[in-house]
């Protein structure tokens, strides 16, 4: 990767970091430990520090000093009921949308999705996952749900990644869900497929509301 600006850099790496649980939640932010890791001056390192705290990622404390954000199960509700309104518009404007040829290519996603879910992959399931609601997104042509769910999709693969091995009858259920909503996608039910898509997404909370209840769970154990 070229590095645009060290700033850049920095930010992208943080934010990794931060999605994938390296850095965990209320974990102290040391820029001396930062900067030497990545190998950046303090000055781009805390440009990159102020984008993450505007997108909540980072939060400051009564003292001035960062830690990583918290996690909530309040939190991850909102995050997911806001999404569940912005994917019902793009899965509904999609439906009126599709060509055959791109309702073949979520089918195709689809079954990705089943398979990487088969192989208990989970970088595979977040990726070929990711592509699907993308495609969705795409697909819809509205770009201020397109907008909205981009700002949203850092939490929410936060959220996804905090137990990555929690209940997999859940996440072999979540794969008939993408079939199901392209079934509906398939024979143009607009309604249906917004219907589809609204549950999976409930389904997806609740999972992840059961996941925030197990890693603080394991927290308090550590203590």
């Amino acid at each position: 990767m070229v590095r645009s600006t060290a700033a850049e850099y920095a930010y992208h790496e943080i934010k990794k970091r931060i999605i994938e649980g390296t850095l965990e939640p209320l974990q102290p932010v040391v820029e001396e430990e930062i900067s030497a890791r990545l190998e950046i001056s303090r000055t781009p390192l805390r440009a990159a520090l102020q984008r993450l705290e505007l997108e909540k990622l980072v939060e400051r404390q009564g003292n001035g000093r960062l830690r990583i954000s918290n996690i909530s199960v309040k939190e991850v509700k909102e995050i997911f009921n806001v999404r569940s309104k912005l994917e019902e518009i793009a899965v509904y404007e999609a439906t009126e949308n599709a060509t055959e040829q791109d309702l073949a290519e979520l089918a195709k996603l689809a079954e990705m999705i089943h398979e990487a879910l088969q192989s208990k992959d989970l970088d595979e399931i977040l990726k070929y996952g990711s592509m699907f609601h993308t495609y969705i997104y795409q697909l819809s042509g509205n770009q201020t749900v397109n907008n909205f769910i981009t700002q949203l999709n850092d939490h929410i693969h936060r959220y996804r990644r905090l137990v990555p091995n929690h209940k997999l009858e859940r996440t072999i259920e979540e794969g008939k869900e993408h079939h199901q909503i392209v079934r509906c996608m398939a024979n143009r039910d607009a309604e249906g497929a917004g219907l589809a898509m609204k549950q999976h997404i409930e389904n997806s909370l609740q999972s992840a509301i059961d996941a925030i209840k197990i890693y603080e769970s394991r927290k308090q154990e550590a203590w």
